[in-house]
C-alpha cells in the first residue's frame, strides 16, 4: 500500500512539472509615443510586445490595463504573430472594455521561444485627465509574465496641444470710409504646444490631419468685415486649409464674420498635409500658425466703437462614446480621428474700432434774440494735412463724417428743460457741408446756433453747454458769442478723451480764450 502511494504521488509530481514546463513566459517591451495631446480622445499609444523567453505557451490570456478609455473598436485592434496579421483576432470582445480600458487577449498554444506577439493602434482618451504620462498594467493567466515587467509605458508625454495664442499686429479702425486706408490687417499667431504636436494625415493610422477652431467673442460694427482665407501656413511650412467647423470638410470659399446675429463665429483649419509631404522642419520646430484675416470696410462710417476677442483650441470638438457606450465610429465627424475636448487657449484681442469720432465741447452757448446776442460755430475736418514729413507726424486717414450736436440748456426758475439733439443732414444750414450732410476731409463746418436749434425744431433763446461729435477723428471746432455789433468772445473748443471718472490738470492747454 505504501509503494502505491509513492508511486501515485510521483506520477502526479511528474504531471505537475510538465504543465508547468508546457506554460511560456513572456517578457514585455514597449516603444512608447513620445508625446500626445491632453485634450485628446483618439490619442494613438505605443506598440506593446511579448516575447516569448522560456517554454511552450498553453491556451490563456494576456490582460492589458490602460487606465483610460479605448477609443477604437475592439475588432479594429491589430495583433500580429512575428510581424503576420493574427486572424481571426485574438481579442476577447467578451472580456474586454472600451470604457474600461480594459484588452483581454486570446494566447494559444503552441507559442515557443523567439516568437513575438505584438499589440499595435490603440488609441485612448486621456482629456480630463491630469496624467503627464501613461503606462499600461499587464497580467496574464495560464502562462507568465518575467517578474517586474508587469507594467510598461506607452505614452511618454501629454501635454497641452496649443501653447498660446497672440495678435501681433492688433487691428485698429477709425471712421473709414475706403478699404485701404486706416486698416492695419492683424496676425493671429497659434502656437504649438509641443514639439511635432500637430500632424498631418497618415492613412496607415486612420488619421486625418490635426485642426484648430478659432472662436471670435463679439461681432464685428455695422459696416465691417472680418474674412478668413482659404490657406494660410506655419513659420515651418506646413500648409493648412480652412474647413467648415460642421463636418470638416473642406471650404470652398473664405469664410465672413458679419455684423449679423446669424453670422458664424468659428473658423476652423486643418493641416494639408501627408506624412509624405510634409516639410522636415515641422518635427524639429514647434510651430507657430500664423492666419492672416482681412478686414473690410463695407459701410458709411462712422463705424462704432468695438473689440472682438478670440481664442483657439485643437478640433473637431467630439466625444468618446455614443449614448449607448458605444465607440463612435468613423467616417463622421463624430468618429474623426483626432478628436478633441474644448479647450480654450485665449482669449487675446483680434481686432479694435476706437477713434471713430471727435467729442468737442462747447462749455457756454447762448442765443438771446432780444439783445440780438447769437453763437457762431465752427468746426474743421483736419485730416487733410500738409503730410507726415511737413508735420513731422503720423498722418490721419482721410475721411469725412456727420455731426451731431447735444444740447444741454440751464436751468430756469429751478427747473432743468430737457436735453435734445441734432444730427446734420444734406439740407442742414450753414456752410462746408457735402451732399450727405457731412464734413468732408479738407472742410470746415460753419453755423449759427439759431440755425441749428430751428433746424431742431427748437427755435428761441438758449442758454447752456453743448457737445458736438465729429463723425471723424482729428475735428477741432471755435464758438464765438457774439451781438455783431459792440461784443465778441469764444474760445476753442476742448477735445474731450477718456478716462472722464477722474480729474486732472491738462499739463497743456486744450481750450484757449479768444476776444475780438
Amino acid at each position: 500500500m505504501k509503494t502505491k502511494t509513492l508511486v501515485l504521488a510521483a506520477i502526479m509530481f511528474l504531471g505537475l512539472g510538465a504543465a508547468a514546463f508546457a506554460q511560456a513566459t513572456f517578457s514585455v517591451g514597449s516603444i512608447p509615443v513620445t508625446a500626445v495631446i491632453n485634450t485628446g480622445l483618439t490619442e494613438l499609444t505605443g506598440d506593446i510586445a511579448f516575447n516569448v523567453v522560456a517554454g511552450t505557451s498553453v491556451p490563456g490570456t494576456i490582460t492589458i490595463s490602460y487606465g483610460v478609455p479605448i477609443t477604437i473598436p475592439l475588432t479594429a485592434v491589430t495583433v500580429s504573430k512575428n510581424g503576420v496579421l493574427i486572424a481571426p483576432s485574438p481579442v476577447n470582445t467578451a472580456a474586454s472594455s472600451n470604457t474600461g480600458g480594459v484588452l483581454v487577449i486570446n494566447i494559444a498554444a503552441g507559442l515557443i521561444p523567439t516568437d513575438v506577439v505584438r499589440i499595435s493602434g490603440i488609441r485612448v482618451a486621456v482629456a480630463g485627465t491630469t496624467l503627464t504620462s501613461l503606462s499600461a498594467s499587464i497580467s496574464a493567466t495560464a502562462n507568465a509574465i518575467t517578474a517586474g515587467q508587469t507594467s510598461v509605458q506607452v505614452i511618454n508625454s501629454i501635454a497641452a496641444g496649443i501653447a498660446s495664442v497672440a495678435d501681433s499686429k492688433t487691428t485698429v479702425i477709425g471712421v473709414i470710409n475706403s478699404v485701404s486706408g486706416g486698416i492695419t490687417a492683424p496676425k493671429v499667431k497659434i502656437k504649438e504646444g509641443f514639439l511635432d504636436a500637430w500632424k498631418p494625415s497618415d492613412a496607415t493610422n486612420g488619421s486625418l490631419g490635426s485642426g484648430i477652431r478659432l472662436t471670435v467673442t463679439g461681432l464685428p460694427p455695422t459696416g465691417a468685415k472680418i474674412t478668413f482665407l482659404m490657406a494660410e501656413t506655419t513659420d515651418a511650412l506646413t500648409k493648412w486649409q480652412l474647413v467648415n467647423c460642421g463636418d470638416f470638410t473642406v471650404a470652398t470659399a473664405a469664410q465672413d464674420i458679419l455684423p449679423t446675429s446669424t453670422s458664424p463665429t468659428t473658423v476652423c483649419y486643418q493641416e494639408n498635409e501627408t506624412a509624405a509631404t510634409v516639410p522636415a522642419t515641422s518635427v524639429s520646430t514647434q510651430e507657430v500658425l500664423t492666419l492672416n484675416p482681412l478686414i473690410t470696410v463695407t459701410g458709411t462710417p462712422p463705424i462704432a466703437t468695438a473689440t472682438l476677442t478670440f481664442t483657439a483650441t485643437m478640433a473637431p470638438i467630439g466625444t468618446a462614446f455614443d449614448s449607448a457606450g458605444k465607440v463612435i465610429p468613423a467616417g463622421t465627424i463624430a468618429g474623426y480621428i483626432p478628436r478633441f475636448v474644448a479647450a480654450e487657449v485665449g482669449p487675446t484681442t483680434l481686432m479694435t474700432v476706437v477713434g471713430t469720432t471727435t467729442t468737442l465741447l462747447m462749455p457756454f452757448a447762448q442765443v438771446v434774440g432780444a439783445a440780438g446776442y447769437d453763437t457762431g460755430i465752427s468746426i474743421a475736418n483736419t485730416t487733410t494735412d500738409p503730410g507726415a514729413t511737413a508735420t513731422n507726424l503720423t498722418a490721419p486717414v482721410k475721411q469725412g463724417g456727420q455731426v451731431t450736436f447735444y444740447f444741454f440748456p440751464a436751468a430756469v426758475g429751478g427747473t432743468v428743460p430737457a436735453t435734445f439733439s441734432y444730427t446734420t443732414t444734406a439740407s442742414s444750414p450753414g456752410s462746408g457741408l457735402n451732399s450727405s450732410g457731412q464734413i468732408p476731409s479738407g472742410s470746415t463746418y460753419v453755423v449759427l446756433l439759431s440755425q441749428l436749434l430751428a433746424a431742431a425744431g427748437k427755435a428761441g433763446d438758449f442758454n447752456g453747454y453743448i457737445f458736438a461729435v465729429a463723425g471723424n477723428t482729428n475735428a477741432h471746432g471755435l464758438f464765438v458769442i457774439s451781438n455783431f455789433s459792440t461784443f465778441s468772445q469764444g474760445a476753442l473748443m476742448p477735445v474731450i478723451q477718456a478716462p472722464r471718472n477722474t480729474f486732472a490738470i491738462p499739463a497743456t492747454p486744450v481750450a484757449e480764450q479768444v476776444t475780438f
